[in-house]
């Protein structure tokens, strides 16, 4: 009876494969590298180990460095190894997926970083029992791309950078090391480095000796960044900023900022108007700009009179003028003293294109001078302009 029960559930076991794998896998198809069955990045792959058969290759195209998450699951713990096409006998990351009784099956959910090219990964684990792995990849966004024939794991390989620009990298399961060469004049130089775990930098010539470091950039728990800044001095020439994984592998950026001291020259004189300040315009090669020599806004010409005339009707005298660009107003003076000592009365009035205004209620048979001159509001103020001519007229 027991023997009976015993090849029950061996059938039903191998029933339960075979379904799986008819949608997904056949148990010994794709046990080598050799045979590996196509799988891509951002897909579910299922599979199930046959009885003789614990070992399943998956190849993937990784389009571009970058992280690769994996969230696997399974009947019962096992491993995902995962090999470059370059060399499929040692593999570059081991990804084990431990059984969790609290959940009932195995699981796990780990990240992983590989540089542009093709891998295989090779899923090892128990007869009769079953694997689900996901994937979703996020690129590095590297300023300059590697893969596993082009990288710049070395001084003779570093990419030429420029000052004051930054730029972004990838330290991967198989890149450890990158290298960036940079040329400066005489003077310090400051290096910045962020990444998403603590890396290491120092600065090599381009012979391989290295200058300055080994500096570090922490990662803080409480922000989950690494963030250093470090000041170098060094003679003019063309140098190599290594940068290595601390322990962990991670996305980096960096830059490297000349502390410059600004020279300036003259550049340009912007000639005052009657509205704005003048001012002579001092530069630096590096863009900075400053001015000095602050000249005041060009002064009001002096208005003309055009005419005067008295009108027997309230006593009224009428001055018309000619209007003077860049006016905001006019101010009109009356006065019986043709030095304009004591005023008969004054006036102000707005508008840059009034032309003529109506004194009223001065004293018939007796002459008066009037003046007329412009202003214009500068900074709230009032900006006045020469007085006109002198024109008199006796009231009617």
């Amino acid at each position: 009876m027991k023997r009976a029960i015993s090849i029950i559930l061996s059938i039903v076991i191998l029933l339960s494969c075979n379904i799986e794998i008819e949608l997904n896998a056949y148990a010994g198809d794709f046990d080598t590298a050799a045979k590996a069955k196509s799988y891509t990045l951002g897909s579910t792959a299922v599979g199930c180990f046959s009885s003789d058969n614990e070992i399943e290759f998956l190849k993937v195209n990784v389009p571009q460095s970058g992280r690769i998450e994996f969230i696997s699951e399974g009947s019962h713990s096992y491993h995902i190894y995962l090999y470059s096409v370059n060399n499929s006998d040692n593999y570059i990351a081991d990804i084990f997926v431990p059984y969790n009784s609290s959940l009932g099956k195995a699981y796990d959910k780990e990240y992983d970083y590989l540089v542009a090219g093709t891998y295989y990964f090779k899923i090892d684990g128990y007869a009769n029992e079953n694997y689900t792995v996901r994937t979703f990849f996020t690129s590095a966004n590297e300023s300059f791309s590697e893969s596993l024939d082009v990288n710049n794991n070395a001084v003779g390989n570093a990419n030429p950078v420029s000052l004051d620009t930054t730029y972004n990298g990838m330290l991967g399961e198989n890149d450890e090391i990158d290298f960036y060469s940079f040329t400066v004049l005489s003077g310090t130089q400051t290096i910045n480095v962020s990444a998403n775990e603590s890396v290491y930098f120092s600065v090599y010539s381009t012979t391989g000796e290295k200058i300055a470091g080994t500096f570090a950039a922490y990662r803080k728990a409480s922000t989950g960044t690494a963030n250093w800044s470090e000041s170098v001095s060094l003679n003019a020439g063309t140098y190599c900023l290594k940068i290595s994984k601390y322990s962990y592998s991670c996305f980096y950026s960096f830059s490297i900022n000349s502390i410059h001291r600004h020279s300036y020259n003259y550049s340009y004189t912007v000639k005052p108007t009657t509205s704005s300040n003048g001012y002579d315009v001092y530069s630096c090669s590096c863009g900075a700009k400053y001015t000095t020599n602050v000249k005041s806004p060009k002064p009001l010409g002096a208005v003309k009179i055009k005419s005067v005339k008295s009108q027997s009707k309230k006593h009224q005298i009428k001055v018309i003028w000619n209007t003077k660009s860049g006016a905001s107003g006019y101010q009109i003076y009356y006065s019986r003293n043709k030095n304009f000592k004591k005023l008969a009365a004054k006036k102000t009035v707005k508008g840059g294109k009034t032309k003529s205004y109506v004194g009223k209620n001065f004293t018939k048979g007796k002459k008066y001078y009037v003046k007329v001159r412009a202003y214009k509001n500068v900074n709230g103020k009032k900006v006045y302009g020469k007085w006109s001519n002198v024109k008199s007229v006796k009231c009617k």
